[in-house]
């Protein structure tokens, strides 16, 4: 009953189903231009926060950036050891259901 009410009756006469058919193809190109303008839009809002928050960084001292050049730079397991803390965690024996 519900779907009958919002059904419109289709018309028989060949030139009003062209006409709507063009209409309808009419609506969906505005909505894909409307969309693509859309994301084109979020794009260069994005693209401007971004660039916003890059140029407003504070300037690194020039002391941390000559610091230790990577050549004399040694890896981490150089030594065989890795300092840290670690948790031992067991599985139950039984799985528990």
């Amino acid at each position: 009953m519900a779907a009958s009410l919002f059904r419109s009756p289709r018309s028989r006469h060949p030139l009003l189903r062209v006409l709507s058919a063009l209409i309808g193809l009419v609506l969906v190109g505005a909505a894909l231009v409307f969309g693509f303008f859309l994301v084109l839009g979020l794009a260069a809002v994005g693209a401007a926060i971004w660039a916003v928050r890059q140029f407003n960084r504070p300037a690194t001292p020039a002391a941390a950036t000559t610091a230790q050049p990577r050549a004399t730079a040694q890896p981490a397991s150089a030594g065989g050891v890795i300092e840290g803390e670690f948790v031992v965690v067991r599985e139950p024996a039984t799985p528990s259901r």
